[in-house]
């Protein structure tokens, strides 16, 4: 194949989705599972800039290999610590080649391998309840941070304590030090295994479907990337992905063989990515009947691209991670798509060229096949639905951009039904224009019970409904007071002291109303993008949390809330668990509370619902006029234990 040729289509695929494939390789990339060295610079440089109080951190073997969170983060991506292992077994196995004559002292060795294992865990353990009785564990990864469920997470992960009670439970249960050692490696590794293969390693076969896919259509969504878990296939692939590596490695030991199954099995995660329902044994025969007088073809492309690699030293990976990257995986689609042609053409003497059955993947659907599979949306779409006229002038412009009515009457209602409907049919729209896969025609899943089951109708909802004037107002109060059960049952159930928490006296916390309600409005046009919604989310009630936090600061010298010592936290005013908290509140809000709650308050009249929304805001009114003289303070309000108000002095 003429390599100029498939790296000028390879080009033009990537100048047509640049983002998208240059996004999916930057992951691969960040998680270890291809061209891992294009984030080790930033690693190191990372690791180096973080700089720790080593004041009462305890002197493990954990903190003595990781310098910093970007050490952990390589160690994670390196397969925890896989490179040491391969270490191990590389000099194993050249042990083994010069003394293979020598079997007893092998077995010696073993033995004292093993019992090496088992006393550095045991010191590593007495090391660990030694430094608990002495002081607080600060391990590397918390960088001072002790509050919050992030802390708590990553501090037992990375002081140890976590491994040390699964090793007091284990020692405990078969009463032997010996046997819990052998069992916590023997976890690890398990562990290890699981996450690198059946997790991480999938994502090569993910980032070859996005590079196939985009050869073809002009849009590729980033919801690709959970194609094989709707298909039923993920833990399949992995199964098909760890047994290929299995065989590939114990091949390496005999160093040359490693390298030409390397390239003989270099097609199976492309196989996989059209058909994931192959099996192991299928996919490795395929592979190899593909790359069949190909492979030293494909050693020189690889060969190839090793300029660009040897430029992108001097921008510390950069070049790699915006450009090389992802130009080699679109240049390798080219490849695969040629091969794929090729054996196809050998289908008699190669049986197993069937299994390679997507045809839509490398061909657009004509409009019989789509009509047929999406029958339901295109009957949708020839309904005769009446526009209901748009309202006008200042209520029409904020019906349109904040989704406020004064009435939600019939027009309304007719209004945001039609709306829906034109929602249902515009997310298909651009499968019926062939510019994006017709996932419906994936015969992987054609194969599951996933295309019989059909989601529950919750068409009543309505979430891009407009809401009446009362019922923002009465949500204000309900979400306040949601917010208020929490601030309040969270501190009865930590000291078990009933508090009345937030500014005010009565019983609402506001910023959760203010939060809830300024979602529904100012993110109103998002509704439809619910990615982009979470994350607006997130930016918004960072700004609300962040600038109430500062006012109250400098109006009253005091602090209703301090999330010093959690996780990403600025100033303490807020922090990264309390962000996702409020956005996860807020999707949960936008979709169905508020749906809900706004179909239970258009049932008041409006000589009910008046009355009570401007008692409300009377009664609420008071309390802030009240409160602004005499706030709500005291301890577990406005007061903190002595320790955590010094790291807030020193933060």
């Amino acid at each position: 194949m003429n390599r100029k040729v498939l790296k000028e289509r390879g080009l033009n695929v990537l100048k047509s989705h640049y983002w998208i494939i240059v996004l999916i390789m930057a992951f691969t990339s960040f998680i270890g599972v291809e061209n891992a060295s294009s984030f080790g610079s930033f690693k190191k440089a990372l690791s180096r800039e973080v700089s720790l109080d080593t004041d009462g951190i305890s002197n493990t073997i954990l903190d003595e290999k990781f310098g910093g969170i970007a050490d952990v983060f390589q160690y994670i991506t390196s397969g925890f610590g896989a490179d040491e292992v391969w270490d191990s077994a590389s000099k194993l196995k050249d042990n083994i080649s010069v003394n293979n004559d020598s079997l007893i002292e092998g077995m010696v060795g073993l033995k004292d391998g093993l019992t090496g294992i088992k006393d550095s865990v045991g010191k590593v353990i007495s090391n660990i309840d030694s430094q608990a009785v002495e002081s607080s564990y600060i391990g590397p990864i918390e960088v001072g941070k002790t509050q919050g469920v992030f802390a708590q997470v990553a501090n037992a992960l990375t002081s140890g304590k976590l491994f040390n009670r699964i090793f007091t439970g284990i020692a405990t249960l078969f009463k032997s030090d010996n046997v819990a050692s052998v069992m916590l490696v023997i976890l690890m590794i398990f562990i290890t295994v699981f996450i690198w293969y059946f997790i991480l390693n999938v994502f090569k076969v993910v980032s070859n479907r996005f590079v196939l896919e985009s050869r073809t259509y002009e849009t590729v969504p980033i919801s690709r990337v959970f194609y094989l878990i709707k298909s039923g296939r993920w833990f399949h692939t992995a199964w098909v992905m760890f047994t290929t590596s299995i065989i590939t490695t114990l091949w390496y030991l005999t160093f040359f063989g490693g390298i030409i199954r390397s390239y003989q099995y270099m097609m199976v995660p492309y196989i996989l990515a059209e058909n994931p329902s192959v099996s192991a044994k299928e996919a490795r025969k395929l592979s190899t009947a593909m790359m069949d007088g190909h492979k030293f073809e494909a050693f020189k492309l690889s060969l190839s691209f090793i300029g660009w690699k040897f430029l992108s030293l001097f921008t510390f990976g950069l070049l790699e991670l915006f450009f090389v990257n992802a130009y080699e995986a679109a240049v390798f689609g080219e490849y695969y798509s040629e091969l794929r042609l090729l054996i196809k053409k050998k289908k008699k003497s190669v049986p197993e060229a069937e299994l390679l059955n997507d045809r839509f993947l490398f061909v657009k659907a004509d409009d019989k096949h789509i009509d047929e599979a999406y029958a339901d949306i295109k009957s949708l779409a020839e309904e005769d639905v009446e526009l209901p006229p748009k309202m006008k002038g200042v209520s029409g412009f904020i019906a349109r951009n904040f989704g406020v009515v004064l009435f939600a009457n019939k027009a309304e209602e007719q209004l945001c039904e039609y709306e829906e409907h034109q929602n249902k049919i515009n997310t298909k729209r651009e499968v019926f224009e062939k510019k994006i896969y017709p996932f419906r025609l994936f015969p992987a899943y054609r194969k599951t019970i996933l295309h019989l089951i059909k989601p529950p109708k919750i068409d009543f909802l309505h979430y891009v409904r407009r809401y009446s004037i009362w019922s923002i107002v009465l949500m204000f109060f309900l979400f306040s007071f949601i917010g208020w059960l929490w601030e309040v049952g969270l501190h009865l159930y930590e000291d078990g002291v009933f508090i009345n928490r937030g500014f005010l006296k009565g019983p609402y916390v506001p910023i959760y109303g203010f939060g809830g309600i300024v979602i529904l409005m100012l993110l109103y046009r998002m509704r439809k993008k619910p990615i982009m919604l979470f994350f607006s989310t997130i930016v918004l009630c960072g700004i609300m949390e962040y600038a109430t936090a500062t006012i109250l600061d400098a109006l009253y010298h005091a602090q209703w809330w301090d999330y010093t010592g959690y996780f990403l936290n600025i100033q303490g005013r807020i922090c990264a668990e309390g962000l996702l908290l409020f956005a996860v509140f807020g999707m949960i809000t936008v979709y169905f509370l508020g749906p809900v709650c706004d179909n239970l308050f258009r049932r008041w009249r409006l000589r009910v619902a008046a009355p009570v929304c401007i008692l409300l805001l009377l009664v609420f009114m008071g309390d802030i006029i009240y409160s602004s003289v005499n706030p709500n303070t005291g301890a577990g309000i406005t007061d903190y234990p002595e320790q955590h108000q010094e790291e807030s002095a020193k933060s």
